[in-house]
């Protein structure tokens, strides 16, 4: 099975890609920021809402000073494989993750990184068994992301690969059967919050789980730090124990939490010696720069005291406002999606949207399904009341002046 067509995706989607540019709707060098306005290269001010700091953390005084204020004697940054040494502020940020999350933590780059070490010892079968690794078939969401299904031409060098419907919980459960009739151990693979929108039902996936006995691999990019009540994320806010032994966790420290990089978080010292040992970034790559980590150490701060809490709600009015002003009823998310349809339509509205001093990203294939163009607003906690309200004012102006049913 052909798992990737990059040529394909090219010819379909490149004119698109150029219009968007063109517009100044893509790859835009913004020259400022103040808090949620940012000035764009004809030195427009307008309100973001692309940036996924769903808390602001990244703009928390603590955060900032902190990320200033390393210690000299470590420099920049040490570079050496991570394999060769592990550096006190990196252990030290590890230990603390590892306890915030009820896990083993190893933290990388980004969360890409993490796949890219993670996901092949999984699908090798190594990391489910080192003794006896066992065949294994990854189940992917057909709405995984991208950065998780870049990897399947990869994967499928050592492991069956396939593909089921969106949340579709009938068709997981009739592939790991099958997987399991046939001799494979199942390993689903999805997201726990999507980044076009949506959440993976949690409490039904672990429920199915411990019945039929596979294991999860989740990126919860866009859930950690927003869910629990010390930002556990969106899947270990709804355990109320460690990690799961058949649960691999991607979490992020960018995004909610403020900072950069990612980690994959792991039920016992046996795996993480094995991600330590054989992950392929983890092995060849060098630890965050230590400004990064000390930020990164503020940030977890900010988990313990009440900070991260306090800013949830936030972000949970914020969004709630916008639904209530856009007649949405859907589980909470910061990112919501305002449907289009036409590629050239989505990318008129926002171009009209931005004229009126709001910046929204548009999404078109092969991102999403040819026809269903959307626009992707991305919600923080340090939105005003006001930036929300007009925002969709404009959304609901200018759809009504092109004739758009925007929902």
């Amino acid at each position: 099975m052909k798992h990737r067509n990059t040529k394909f995706l090219f010819n379909e989607s490149n004119q698109y890609y150029k219009l968007a540019i063109e517009n100044c709707l893509m790859q835009v060098n913004i020259k400022g920021r103040k808090n949620k306005i940012v000035t764009m290269p004809n030195g427009q001010e307008v309100v973001e809402f692309i940036n996924c700091s769903y808390l602001g953390l990244d703009l928390y005084p603590k955060v900032v000073e902190a990320s200033k204020n390393i210690d000299k004697s470590w420099g920049i940054n040490f570079c050496c494989a991570r394999s060769r040494f592990s550096i006190e502020p990196m252990y030290l940020l590890e230990n603390e993750l590892s306890r915030l999350f009820r896990g083993r933590a190893i933290v990388f780059p980004s969360v890409t990184t993490t796949h890219i070490s993670v996901m092949p010892l999984i699908s090798s079968g190594i990391l489910l068994n080192p003794e006896n690794p066992p065949k294994v078939r990854m189940i992917f969401d057909k709405f995984a992301h991208s950065s998780m299904q870049y990897l399947k031409p990869i994967l499928a060098n050592e492991a069956t690969v396939e593909t089921i419907a969106h949340n579709s919980l009938k068709e997981l459960r009739e592939q790991v059967k099958t997987t399991k009739a046939e001799g494979e151990t199942a390993v689903y693979v999805a997201d726990g919050i999507y980044s076009m929108g949506g959440l993976c039902p949690i409490n039904e996936l672990l429920a199915m789980a411990k019945e039929l006995n596979f294991y999860i691999y989740l990126d919860d990019a866009h859930g950690t730090s927003i869910f629990g009540e010390r930002g556990e994320g969106s899947v270990m806010g709804r355990i109320n124990s460690n990690i799961p032994k058949n649960l691999f966790i991607a979490f992020c420290l960018s995004k909610g939490f403020g900072c950069n990089g990612g980690g994959i978080l792991l039920p016992d010292t046996q795996k993480e010696r094995l991600v330590r040992t054989f992950g392929q970034i983890y092995a060849f790559s060098a630890a965050l720069d230590f400004s990064i980590v000390g930020g990164c150490l503020a940030a977890v701060e900010a988990h313990k005291d009440g900070t991260v809490k306090r800013l949830q709600k936030h972000l949970r009015d914020r969004v709630a406002l916008f639904d209530e002003l856009m007649g949405i009823e859907m589980d909470f998310s910061p990112i919501r999606m305002v449907m289009v349809g036409n590629e050239y339509e989505a990318m008129e509205l926002a171009k009209r949207i931005l004229a009126d001093g709001f910046f929204v990203s548009v999404v078109f294939f092969p991102i999403v399904p040819r026809e269903k163009a959307q626009l992707r607003i991305c919600i923080a906690a340090n939105h005003t009341e006001e930036q929300i309200k007009s925002l969709v004012g404009s959304i609901q102006k200018h759809s009504s002046l092109m004739s758009i049913r925007a929902a």
